[in-house]
């Protein structure tokens, strides 16, 4: 039993000495057939990467929001009378111009009031006129010539009160547009009370539109800037030519941010609804030139700001102290010198001192 586990004992040995044995042939300088290590590391293949001349620019050059459209003029048109709607002279929709009745109401009574007061203010003139005489005959006093104008004012005042009122009983468009709203209960036989809505009109002769910006834009806007407006349900793709007419001196205490109105007349007429949603661009004043690079091109680590630019074949990483942000723009305060090139793409396979085969493609200033 023990010989025959020596023999197990020396046969595994032998093997364990052969598998050595072959394993160092099959080495490096292990053996008599091995190769030889080679010396040095294989430089590596320079990265194509894609790059910008640093270049100066105007950091805001366009300010883009957007707003609701509405009519260069909208009333809302309200009763000031009461009585019975004896006609209704419009629909929603209806184009119509200034002037023109919507709504009468029973105007009997203050018909007839209004004659009685113009009745008195006539009479009340023709006493002034008497009086007068007399004054100046020296048969009136200056008391009752003093009272005789004062009847007349008081008479004159008293008729274009019910003038006023007669005159509400037929309700007219104070401006010429659209129907853009109907009351339900303007019908015929219903009782209009002062202070009820009547209609809504619209004027989009020439169309409006409120957008917000923020206290780092309203700077750079001024009354009669260009703009554009894209409103995609009335025009598709087309763009109408406008400016800014106001600019908010102070900012929405619920917001922060400032409004901005710009106006442009209509050349596609009723196809515009107010109430649409319109995309608003305006250009902004002339700005000092400053170093603009893409956002994306800066690198943050521990706090500080970084950008790789391409130095003589290689990655240079280069701390930068980064000013305004304007979406996908960024001011470069310190760090970056005009004619350096930047590199704005492959950053997360980049090391500093990596080879690297700049392509580029344009100028940072002018980057969007």
């Amino acid at each position: 039993m023990n010989r025959l586990k020596n023999r197990m004992i020396l046969g595994a040995g032998a093997a364990l000495i052969t598998a050595l044995a072959l394993a160092g042939c099959g080495r490096p300088g292990g053996g008599p057939g091995g190769r030889p290590a080679a010396e040095g590391s294989q430089e590596l293949q320079p990265l194509a990467v894609e790059a910008l001349t640093v270049t100066r620019g105007e950091l805001v050059r366009n300010i883009e929001a957007a707003g609701i459209v509405s009519g260069i003029n909208e009333a809302y048109v309200v009763s000031e009378t009461q009585g019975i709607i004896q006609s209704v002279d419009f629909e929603l929709g209806d184009r119509i111009p200034a002037g023109q009745v919507l709504v009468k109401v029973d105007d009997t009574i203050p018909r007839l009031n209004m004659e009685q007061a113009r009745e008195q203010y006539e009479i009340a003139k023709l006493d002034l006129e008497a009086t007068e005489r007399l004054f100046d005959e020296g048969s009136a006093s200056k008391a009752e010539l003093a009272r005789a104008r004062s009847a007349v004012n008081g008479s004159q005042a008293r008729y274009q009160s019910a003038l006023k009122t007669y005159q509400d009983c037929t309700i007219r468009a104070p401006i010429g547009g659209y129907v853009a709203g109907k009351e339900s209960g303007i019908t015929l036989g219903n009782y209009l009370s002062p202070g009820q809505r009547v209609a809504r009109l619209v004027d989009i002769s020439s169309l409006r539109a409120e957008v917000a910006v923020g206290e780092s834009q309203v700077g750079l806007l001024a009354e009669g800037a260009p703009a554009t407006v894209l409103i995609p349900a009335a025009s598709r793709q087309r763009v109408f030519e406008a400016a800014v007419s106001a600019v908010s001196a102070g900012s929405d205490p619920s917001t922060g941010s400032y409004a901005v109105v710009v106006t442009w007349s209509n050349p596609v007429g009723g196809s515009v609804k107010s109430g649409m949603s319109a995309t608003v661009s305006i250009e902004t004043q002339a700005q000092e030139p400053v170093i603009l690079i893409p956002s994306a091109a800066v690198v943050e680590q521990g706090g500080q700001s970084y950008v790789f630019t391409a130095e003589a074949g290689r990655a240079a990483q280069k701390p930068v102290q980064i000013g305004r942000r304007i979406g996908n723009i960024a001011e470069v305060l310190e760090g970056l010198e005009e004619g350096e090139t930047l590199i704005i793409s492959g950053l997360t396979a980049l090391r500093r001192g990596a080879p690297v085969q700049p392509s580029l493609i344009g100028d940072s200033g002018s980057w969007q």
